[in-house]
């Protein structure tokens, strides 16, 4: 089938992918496109649901304040976006066959925001992007400028470019949810008080969370060499090597069939330190850069290690910061006489912050309250992440 788009237009194509991963080409990419369809003022793109407008893109006449304007208002009186919604979406129309110029000037949307920036021809469309999110395209020309030229050619036109625009979008979309996704799985990982590192088929280490970059140092591979002993090099424990590659079913990639990954827990000594405790199980990251590798998740507790933060009892119960201190030395294992005695207060002291913890967590009973304490704040830290 013969393409209406010229050679020039047809590089449109491919740019619209490239913008799809950089947000920073779109701009560039609307001033070319109201160049190369019909010489018009000014290309735009709005992305809009329920909630509002964001005025995506957009050329020339567009400065901050008119962003601002139809953001916070215009978005819900613009006039071209409702008969583009009634006409239906997903096809390109020019305004001069829906709507009469005194229809258009009439408007409060021409007079406050069309006029000061001499917006008054469009071409344009709705496309569906997401679920409750349409992108809403615009061609302008100013009125002196006069309708477009070869209307018919550039609806056509804007037409065959229309899915590609909107399958752009659409990536876009995607890439940006999947990173939000990340962003925010990352950040419930460095709250944990348990270290989380993520290794490969190899037993390369390819993610450590806060806790385990505190745990094992910035180079976790190095940190856990002391598991092995001196070696200068890094040498995994072989039990621990072992369990990575049974959870991960690894045994094809020395040639022989997989076998089904198996979770399991073991503890391993350190010298001059408290015995690690670790879960190791089959991971497999449903985005980002390591989404097409089998991995293992290894869990790695110090034996000595509670789980319990005082910041989180204070942000969960309303302590204060004493009361929080008491409960978390309560909670690993302290009585009242050496909570006193590490504090530096008196016994009665303690007891008067104990008695408001009960209070305010509900506990009738020293042993209802520490299981309360460990069911709630367990593995939850307060600690902001080492620097990588």
């Amino acid at each position: 089938m013969a393409s209406f788009l010229t050679e020039a237009q047809q590089t449109l194509v491919g740019r619209l992918y490239d913008c799809a991963l950089d947000d920073s080409l779109w701009r560039a990419l609307c001033a070319d496109l109201a160049d190369l369809f019909g010489g018009a003022s000014d290309a735009i793109v709005i992305l809009e649901n329920a909630d509002g407008a964001h005025l995506f893109s957009s050329t020339r006449n567009f400065d901050e304040d008119a962003v601002r304007a139809y953001e916070a208002y215009y978005w819900q009186h613009d006039i071209w976006a409702a008969w583009a919604r009634r006409l239906g979406v997903s096809r390109v129309h020019r305004s001069a066959e829906h709507v009469r110029d005194q229809e258009l000037m009439s408007t409060e949307f021409y007079a406050y925001f069309c006029r000061p920036r001499d917006l008054f021809h469009v071409i344009g469309a709705i496309v569906p992007i997401t679920p409750g999110e349409v992108a809403l395209l615009g061609v302008h020309r100013q009125r002196a400028q006069g309708q477009f030229s070869q209307g018919a050619l550039l609806q056509a036109q804007l037409q065959e470019l229309l899915p590609h625009l909107q399958r752009a979008l659409q990536i876009r979309s995607r890439l940006a949810h999947s990173s939000m996704a990340e962003r925010y799985s990352r950040a419930a990982l460095d709250a944990l008080d348990t270290a989380v590192l993520l290794l490969d088929t190899r037993l390369d280490v390819l993610y450590a969370n806060a806790r385990a970059l505190d745990l094992f140092g910035p180079d976790p591979p190095r940190g856990l060499q002391c598991l092995a002993g001196a070696d200068a090099r890094w040498r995994m424990p072989p039990q621990l090597a072992c369990a990575v590659r049974q959870a991960i079913g690894a045994n094809a990639a020395a040639g022989r069939d997989a076998v089904q990954p198996v979770a399991q827990a073991l503890r391993l000594p350190r010298a001059g330190g408290p015995d690690l405790y670790l879960n190791v199980a089959p991971f497999h990251p449903p985005q980002g850069a390591c989404a097409d590798q089998r991995c293992a998740i290894v869990l790695a507790r110090e034996a000595r290690a509670a789980g319990i933060c005082a910041q989180a009892l204070q942000q969960l119960f309303a302590l204060t910061p004493a009361e929080a201190q008491v409960g978390q030395a309560l909670a690993q294992g302290a009585g009242i006489d050496a909570i006193a005695a590490a504090g530096g207060v008196s016994v009665n002291t303690v007891k008067t912050h104990l008695h408001h913890i009960y209070g305010k967590t509900g506990a009738a009973r020293q042993g209802e309250l520490i299981a309360l304490l460990h069911q709630c704040a367990g593995g939850i830290g307060a600690a902001q992440p080492p620097a990588r």
